[in-house]
This record gives structure tokens, sequence and C-alpha cells, in this order.
């Protein structure tokens, strides 16, 4: 049975982060009837971009007692696979950001893809890095460490005080299904910092950096020493700037917002 799946990166945040092709996208998808998937804050992107296109939640994958993540991961991708080549259905499947960027269910549907011979779309977004790196001043001197905060808090991920760090999805981890939820952050964020103190000292200066979310985003950094860190919950997607240890201090500084945003 014929069926077609295209995955679409609508960038990190606001209308005008979203390419011509993923805009036309939107709008054929809506004309031609295929079914869409999404999270909430991918929703609600939509609503404001193509407001005839009906996007299925996913929410409740993650919320469904008893299923961790990498589970709702693989029966995310395994549902829409098989709607689109099994049932044969037109499937489009809506993330934030880039596709390829820490995404495990897309990479999971590229595999599967890959493995059983299925035809797969992809249409790239902007990442939310150009986005944090606006508001950092970082030189590139030393490199840079780049993982999500749960490998560092939770999966037990190492960091070199002696390179910057960018950890992302700071928010992700939250309580419930709703991506959008920002209530249980603070639980990842104590850990992160716990982790962080480690090697780092107690007033070593960290940024939050917003980079994604409502379609009213605005570009936030707020910077704080290490133990403040879980003082205050973040938005999904949220993201933390770590200095090297005895790095330049230039990376230590907070960038003005290039889009007129708040500090």
């Amino acid at each position: 049975m014929s069926g077609q799946l295209t995955i679409v990166g609508l960038g990190p945040a606001r209308p005008e982060h979203v390419t011509a092709e993923a805009r036309e996208l939107l709008r054929s998808a809506s004309e031609r009837g295929a079914r869409a998937y999404g999270l909430a804050h991918v929703r609600e992107l939509v609503a404001d971009l193509a407001p005839d296109l009906d996007v299925r939640a996913l929410d409740y994958l993650y919320a469904l007692p008893g299923v961790d993540r990498p589970v709702a991961y693989q029966d995310l991708a395994r549902m829409l696979v098989r709607r689109a080549f099994e049932d044969g259905q037109d499937v489009v499947y809506i993330v934030a950001g880039s596709p390829l960027f820490i995404n495990d269910a897309v990479l999971l549907i590229r595999r599967l893809c890959a493995r059983e011979g299925h035809p797969l779309r992809l249409v790239h977004g902007m990442s939310f890095v150009e986005l944090v790196l606006s508001r950092v001043y970082w030189t590139g001197h030393r490199g840079l460490q780049l993982y999500s905060a749960w490998n560092v808090a939770r999966d037990g991920q190492a960091l070199d005080p002696a390179v910057p760090a960018l950890l992302c999805q700071l928010g992700e981890f939250t309580a419930g299904g709703d991506a959008l939820d920002t209530g249980g952050s603070t639980t990842l964020l104590a850990e992160l910092r716990d982790r962080l103190a480690a090697t780092l000292p107690a007033d070593h200066p960290v940024t939050v950096l917003y980079s994604s979310g409502r379609p009213d985003y605005a570009s936030l950094a707020r910077q704080v020493p290490l133990s403040a860190l879980a003082d205050e919950p973040v938005p999904v997607y949220s993201n933390l700037w770590v200095p090297a240890l005895d790095g330049p201090d230039v990376e230590r500084d907070v960038a003005p917002a290039a889009d007129g945003g708040l500090s």
C-alpha cells in the first residue's frame, strides 16, 4: 500500500524563522488533507502559519504511566511509519528546530525507513544554536562541548571544566506530557547544578538562554551563579551556557539581544 512520510522542521521559535520550503509544505499538506502530527508548542506555531491544517497531538505519548522517554520515542517512530507505509496515509510529522538536531524520534524514523526501504522527505529547519550563540561571545579557541542537559544530569556524562559547554533542552523533562509545562524543570536543574558543582565553584557564572518556544518568543538570557541555577523554572527548550573555568573573560559576558528582546 502506498503512502508518504514527511518530517518538517519549523525552526526554533517565531514565524520568521520558518523556511519558505516549510511554509509551502504546510500549505500543501492542508490542501491535500495530510495527516499531521506535532507537540503542543508546534501546534501553536502551525496555528499561525497554516490555520486550516489540523495537527494531531502527540503529547499523550510522553505522559503514559510507566513509559519512559526512550520507549515513547520508539512508539512514536513506529506509529508514524506504520500510518504512512502500512495504512497508506500521507503523514507529516512537524517538529521544532532542525529535525536532525537532538531529536531521538526523528533519528528512529530515519533508521526505520532506511532499514525497510521506505522513502522519507526531510524539510530542514534552522536549529536553535544560532540563536543561543547570538547571546554569548564564544571564541571557539577551546572548542565546545554540546550535550543534552539530561546527558549530564542523569546519564552521568562528565564535562571538561577547561572547555566551554552548551547544554540544551533544560526544560524538556517536565511534569506530565505537555511540552509547554515548566513546572517540573527545577528538578532537572537541581540535578544538573549538583553535577556541575563537582568540578566548578558555586559562584561560577552560567547563563540560561531561551531559544525557542511560543510564537511570541523573545530572546532572553539570564546569568546566575551556578549555585542559583535551580532557583527559578525555565521554559521548554531552554539552554545553558557554561563558560570554561579559566577561559577567556569575554566568554563570561552576555551579549545584547539582536532582535530587541529582553536581556
